[in-house]
């Protein structure tokens, strides 16, 4: 079954959230090689030809999506004027791994059950803190899950800035600028999204054998020096190693067990 998609709807102040987090991943890049500096992404523009979708299938939530992420407790951890005398009680529910190709998660009778806490002095109403495996979020009756085929070839447009840097005789003792300008993206994947009580978990499957990545390809163009000036045109070393960090940043932080998750106003 396919539908419409208002592909409009993905408008500047979501392209500033997705660029945000593409600078969060290429920040914490490593390694990086020492004749590059810092990447980061100066523009993102979804263009106006949208992907086809066609639905496969309607479900339950997978159950990881009710389970609490180290991220979850980082930031519960954070959370500063918590009441640690209060005791509250942890949930049956745990993690077996987190770093395998697939989570396999002791549910004890195999149901999600919801988290109770105490009650705490108004003083303290603050987020409970988590462990990861924790049952985060109360199963509903009205959760579902959609999975469906994405198909993408349009005019989706990245542009990316960093530098190249000459590190001798000292530590970058000469920069240039580069700009790369990624365009012609081709795109297939199976993508979940999780309708929860209070939030939408979004991610991708794995692509099946013998793909090894869900972005097909794409045109990059590189521009070395500053504009109206001479300027080096396709590296192709500098190239293929963002054609690299490109497909990582897909494949790490948007493929099952990792997720995107959105909590609802």
């Amino acid at each position: 079954m396919s539908f419409s998609i208002y592909w409009e709807k993905l408008d500047k102040r979501v392209a500033q959230t997705v660029q945000a987090q593409l600078n969060t991943f290429f920040a914490n890049l490593e390694p990086r090689p020492q004749f590059l500096g810092e990447l980061s992404v100066e523009h993102l523009d979804f263009g106006s030809v949208p992907p086809y979708l066609e639905i496969l299938d309607l479900t339950e939530p997978f159950p990881e999506f009710y389970l609490a992420t180290e991220d979850d407790a980082r930031q519960a951890s954070d959370y500063s004027g918590v009441d640690d005398a209060v005791e509250r009680p942890r949930s049956q529910s745990t993690v077996r791994s987190r770093l395998g190709p697939r989570m396999d998660v002791l549910m004890g009778s195999g149901a999600v059950t919801p988290r109770v806490w105490g009650s705490v002095p108004p003083l303290f109403q603050t987020p409970p803190r988590v462990q990861p495996g924790e049952v985060l979020v109360e199963r509903s009756a009205d959760d579902m899950q959609v999975a469906a085929r994405v198909e993408y070839h349009g005019d989706m447009a990245l542009v990316l800035r960093t530098e190249l840097q000459l590190n001798y005789p000292a530590s970058q003792f000469v920069s240039l600028p580069v700009t790369l300008h990624i365009t012609k993206v081709q795109f297939s994947a199976v993508a979940v999204v999780a309708y929860l009580r209070d939030r939408v978990n979004f991610c991708f499957l794995e692509p099946d054998p013998p793909r090894a990545s869900l972005l097909d390809a794409f045109a990059i163009r590189t521009e070395v020096g500053d504009a109206g000036q001479h300027v080096l045109k396709n590296v192709e070393k500098l190239e293929s190693f963002i054609t690299e960090q490109l497909r990582r940043a897909i494949d790490d932080e948007f493929v099952f067990p990792s997720y995107h998750s959105f909590e609802l106003d």
